[in-house]
C-alpha cells in the first residue's frame, strides 16, 4: 500500500470513528483520559492499516481495540481493584440540541448513577452495536448482554425518574 492509499485510508477510518470512540473513553473515564485512550487507539489504527492483517469490519476492530485499551487502562491504574469514574458525557453539543432544556445535567447524573458496566453496555448500544458484537467486545455471551442491558436500562429509567425527567 502506498504511503497516499495508507493516509487515505486511515483519514477515512478516523473521520467514521473518532468521535464515537472519544465518546466512548469519555463516558468511561471523562474527557482527559478519553483523549488520551482515543489516541492510543488509532495509532493502533494507523499501525494496522500499515500491516497485512487489514480488518474487514473497521468499527467492530476499533470498538475491540478500545475496549481492550480500556480493560488494559482498568488493569493498570486500579491494579484489580474495581473503577470509580468521573462524571460522564455522553451527549454532543448537536445531541444536546433535541435534549429538552435543563435535562441533559440530569441525563448525565442519571446515567453517573449507574454502575460502570451498566454504562459501558448502553453506550456500546448507543453506538449501534448488536448483542453479539458487545458479547464479543466484553468476553460474554449475546444473551447475556440482552439481559445486562435490560437491567441497564431500568436502572437507567429509575434514575432519569429521580433526577425528574420524563420526558426524553
Amino acid at each position: 500500500m502506498s504511503a497516499g492509499e495508507k493516509e487515505a485510508a486511515f483519514d477515512r477510518v478516523y473521520a467514521e470513528l473518532f468521535r464515537d470512540v472519544y465518546a466512548y473513553f469519555n463516558v468511561c473515564f471523562g474527557a482527559q483520559t478519553a483523549e488520551d485512550l482515543a489516541q492510543e487507539a488509532f495509532l493502533r489504527v494507523w499501525k494496522a492499516i500499515d500491516s497485512d492483517r487489514i480488518p474487514d469490519n473497521w468499527r467492530a476492530w476499533v470498538f475491540r481495540c478500545a475496549v481492550n485499551l480500556k480493560n488494559d487502562f482498568l488493569r493498570q491504574k486500579y491494579a484489580g481493584e474495581k473503577s470509580q469514574t468521573a462524571a460522564e458525557q455522553i451527549f454532543s453539543a448537536q445531541d444536546a440540541a433535541a435534549v429538552p432544556d435543563g435535562a441533559q445535567l440530569s441525563i448525565q447524573s442519571a446515567l453517573a448513577g449507574l454502575p460502570a458496566d451498566d454504562r459501558e453496555l448502553l453506550t456500546l448500544k448507543s453506538f449501534g452495536f448488536t448483542s453479539e458484537e458487545i458479547g464479543e467486545f466484553l468476553k460474554i455471551s449475546a444473551s447475556a448482554v440482552r439481559t445486562r442491558l435490560q437491567k441497564a436500562k431500568q436502572s437507567f429509567k429509575m434514575n432519569l425518574e429521580k433526577e425528574g425527567v420524563t420526558d426524553v
